[in-house]
């Protein structure tokens, strides 16, 4: 009599076992997910053996994410400021509109967006390897206490602080949060300036017009957005970069480095766009869709 697994093999249904291993596997990971976020909370205020400081470790990361994050965030909406100045000029808005259309546009949805989408690929590319090749027992300890801060691979330096992989992936995890939460209002603040230069000198749009509009049609869940949502697609950076990094080791990987960081940016890019949808249904459209406008009512 065949076995259960060799009616898998048939053609109408293996499609079906094809689907069930995927949804498995989908489950499994984000579970492994939360268990990952339950044991770096727990692992703040209940370290397993002697780990290094946190806040002066939690510094040191989130210092590490500014100094590389500033740069690309600038340069991203730099581009993002203009194009809109430009946009709200030439694609039919009028012209008092272009401070409305740059200042809240940014808040609302392009700039947490935009340095999300930054950093799934920065902290992919900074934690994954990191974690994956973490050789020394003391990975986040003040490299100014250690003689050795890079030894060879399969030395280990002369330290008795052993982080556990939850206390290594919170530390990661906070310092992503407050470096999305300062990167996002950070590139709001370049968008905006850069966007009002366009607007006064190539289109004519005065001070005080960009930035009164700007202010007329801001409303509060505009910023509360921008907190939220900047936070929270750091946290899926961070997250999906530390669970990577930790599922493998240099020595026996789980999969190339470099596959394990794309799965990274990849996934974290793929929850920070459904996230960011989520965000606009539920929020405004919960109400008038888009809070003040600068056009009157359809139908009136």
């Amino acid at each position: 009599m065949p076995s259960p697994a060799s009616f898998l093999e048939l053609p109408l249904l293996s499609p079906l076992a094809m689907i069930g291993r995927v949804a498995l596997g989908g489950a499994a990971y984000l579970g492994n997910l939360g268990a990952l976020m339950i044991s770096a909370a727990r692992s703040v205020f209940a370290p397993v053996g002697a780990v290094p400081p946190f806040v002066p470790t939690l510094t040191r990361q989130t210092i590490s994410i500014l100094a590389m994050g500033i740069p690309l965030v600038t340069l991203v909406h730099i581009g993002m400021g203009s194009f809109l100045s430009m946009q709200a000029y030439f694609g039919g808005t009028f012209v008092d509109g272009t401070g409305a259309v740059v200042g809240v546009g940014l808040i609302r949805n392009v700039a947490p967006l935009m340095t999300g989408l930054t950093l799934a690929g920065l902290l992919a590319a900074l934690y994954t390897p990191e974690l994956r090749g973490r050789f020394t027992q003391a990975l986040d300890a003040d490299p100014r206490e250690i003689a050795d801060r890079d030894p060879l691979p399969g030395q280990r330096a002369a330290t008795s602080l052993s982080p556990e992989p939850a206390r290594l992936a919170a530390v990661r995890l906070s310092a992503g949060v407050i470096a999305g939460l300062v990167l996002s209002v950070w590139g709001v603040l370049v968008g905006t300036v850069v966007g009002w230069q366009v607007a006064q000198t190539l289109l004519g749009v005065s001070t005080d017009s960009f930035f009164a509009m700007f202010l007329e049609t801001l409303w509060i869940r505009d910023v509360a957005g921008l907190v939220i949502k900047g936070g929270a697609f750091a946290l899926f950076a961070a997250l999906f970069a530390c669970h990577e990094g930790l599922s493998g080791s240099a020595d026996t990987p789980s999969g190339p480095v470099s596959w394990a960081a794309c799965r990274a940016a990849c996934f974290a890019t793929v929850a920070t766009l459904a996230l960011n949808s989520i965000w606009f249904l539920l929020v405004y459209h919960a109400g008038p869709a888009f809070g003040p406008t600068l056009l009157a009512p359809p139908g009136l």
